[in-house]
């Protein structure tokens, strides 16, 4: 039997992982730079995003940003007219957000769907319906301060080959800001999201830190997400009741009890996850739901 190759180093050091393995796939370890990734490393492609309800765009685009978003807008290197590459966009205000700090903001992403929302819906002009390493090698403009990959790295079906050919576009001392799922987080998903075709890798504070470093950066920051409100109702799904209630009133039941309520038992919802929260914070300190990661290329 062939060694397997980790997608990340390229090391054929590796032993079976003890994470389940699902249809198909199967799951290592890397023994130099402690990635777990699936083997095969074969991505789901473009018509499963564009097809899945995961990605589904709203409306509007919602001004709440997610944690790894706030964590980059507060940065100090953020000061400053910057050129910014984000990858695989977001469907919320994180990029207008981006452009009224007065970035020049290049935005790439395999769906076409998204694309489009990115120019209709947040104003970014400047946005690429590709894969990114065919983005990264027809790249001849100025080179980027900052390149963001928020959630991308676990999709990717060669880590390795992306940063490698990212720091082509990323000026010296530039910086790669990234947010992967943390492999040792409390109560991780059984959802099939969480799996290959979908999620082809599993990172964790040494794998992530291994290969920054290897790919020629210095670790600025790296920091475990706090656990939240909606960390935990996305892994427990208690609903209280809400989501049926809800539902009655999409399809017109809208009586005065019914909607009274669905009031009553959304409050309580909110208050038991944030009390919940609370009280896991004080417990878990290395267990968070994400990482986000800054590195800064330095020179070779």
């Amino acid at each position: 039997m062939a060694k397997v190759v980790c997608p990340a180093c390229g090391s054929d050091d590796a032993e079976r992982s003890s994470f389940r393995s699902v249809a198909g796939y199967s799951y290592y370890l890397c023994k130099r730079c402690d990635l777990v990734f699936s083997e095969p490393m074969k991505g789901a492609g473009e018509e499963w995003y564009e097809r899945s309800e995961w990605y589904d765009l709203p409306e509007t685009a919602s001004d709440r940003l997610r944690w790894y978003e706030s964590t980059l807008i507060k940065e100090d290197f953020m000061l400053g007219e910057k050129r910014v590459l984000n990858v695989g966009c977001g469907r919320n205000a994180f990029l207008k957000k981006l452009k009224g700090m007065k970035c020049d903001v290049t935005a790439v992403d395999i769906s076409e769907r998204i694309i489009e929302f990115t120019k209709g819906t947040l104003g970014i002009s400047n946005a690429h319906a590709c894969d990114i390493l065919e983005f990264i090698k027809g790249y001849r403009e100025e080179k980027f301060d900052i390149v963001v990959c928020f959630e991308l790295l676990e999709h990717l079906e060669s880590p390795g080959e992306f940063i490698r050919e990212l720091k082509n576009i990323l000026k010296e001392n530039g910086r790669i800001v990234l947010s992967v799922p943390n492999r040792e987080r409390i109560m991780p998903s059984k959802d099939v999201w969480d799996y290959p075709p979908h999620h082809l890798t599993r990172w964790n504070t040494s794998s992530l830190r291994n290969f920054l470093e290897d790919n020629g950066c210095v670790v600025e920051k790296m920091i475990i997400s706090p656990l939240s409100a909606e960390d935990l109702l996305a892994v427990l799904r208690l609903y209280f009741g809400t989501k049926f209630l809800e539902d009655r009133m999409k399809s017109g039941d809208v009586s005065p009890i019914l909607t009274f309520g669905f009031q009553v038992l959304f409050k309580a919802r909110v208050v038991f996850y944030n009390i919940l929260a609370v009280v896991g914070r004080s417990f878990v300190r290395t267990n968070g739901l994400n990482l986000y990661t800054v590195g800064r290329l330095i020179a070779q």
